[in-house]
């Protein structure tokens, strides 16, 4: 049977199409903030910058703004501040901020604070994922690299005690990531699995609580900067081992461990982690 004659016969592929939802993905947002309470908001703690990366086609922009933006009065939607940043464009959602660009550039992440008038997103989410091959080591693979773009991102935009969530493909090394993010928040990081997600699907999602690591670039926007530096990779600006000692990335007696290992070579090759560390 066929992927689409699969998805037609989907509870949440119907259900997605009759109430208006983009995609099925729509609902593995709402069965995480049911769980998790990641978008909770209240008078006294108001959630009001969120960013969605990798955003197309825009159901958790969706339901960022229906849980978010939709319930507040006209004068208080104002202060809401919901970013989608995705390489393609999308059709507009009432409430959303497109920004058409690369995750991986200093550029988009000053333009996506410029949207919050210099102020650090509360909260960063993440569905993004590359097309599945079906071989699973590869897919795991390229998979890392993009959480490892929205990490790097992360370290400019999400504010100290902002919340992380993002998909990831269950493979041998989940458990070598799990141990990388919690050296970069203090909270709990949660592996989930929404009941909306096929059972026959690598994908989870991981939830990660109180961002705690390092501020590698000035959470001032720079009017002057060039170009070039725009278009510079944001994990030029991470990888160094003053950031690493930092968070307690090396060990006592300096040697990377193994998890940090895993993603500089995903993301730099052999060669790269010896120029990094030079």
């Amino acid at each position: 049977m066929g992927k689409s004659s699969r998805d037609k016969r989907d509870i949440y592929y119907r259900l997605a199409k009759e109430e208006g939802w983009r995609a099925r993905s729509a609902y593995k947002l709402m069965q995480i903030d049911d769980e998790f309470g990641i978008l909770k908001s209240s008078d006294s703690d108001p959630l009001e910058r969120v960013v969605d990366l990798c955003a197309a086609p825009g159901s958790w922009s969706q339901v960022l703004a229906k849980r978010l933006w939709e319930p507040k009065s006209a004068e208080n939607r104002e202060k809401v501040k919901i970013v989608a940043v995705d390489l393609q464009a999308m059709a507009p959602i009432p409430g959303v901020i497109q920004i058409q660009g690369d995750i991986t550039t200093r550029k988009t992440a000053n333009e996506i604070i410029e949207r919050f008038e210099g102020k650090l997103a509360q909260l960063v989410v993440c569905d993004g994922a590359p097309d599945v091959t079906g071989l699973h080591d590869l897919d795991e693979y390229v998979q890392s690299h993009l959480i490892l773009a929205a990490l790097t991102i992360c370290s400019r935009i999400l504010q100290h005690g902002g919340t992380f969530v993002a998909k990831v493909f269950r493979g041998r090394d989940a458990g070598l990531l799990g141990s990388q993010l919690r050296c970069l928040f203090d909270g709990q990081v949660t592996f989930a699995k929404p009941k909306s997600s096929r059972n026959s699907s690598l994908e989870a999602f991981v939830v990660c609580q109180g961002f705690s690591g390092p501020r590698m670039l000035s959470s001032s926007v720079d009017p002057d900067h060039s170009s070039t530096e725009d278009d510079t990779p944001l994990f030029l600006q991470w990888y160094n081992p003053e950031n690493f000692e930092k968070v307690n990335y090396l060990k006592a007696d300096g040697v990377l461990n193994r998890a940090m290992i895993l993603l500089l070579t995903n993301t730099h090759g052999t060669n790269g982690i010896m120029r990094i560390l030079s």
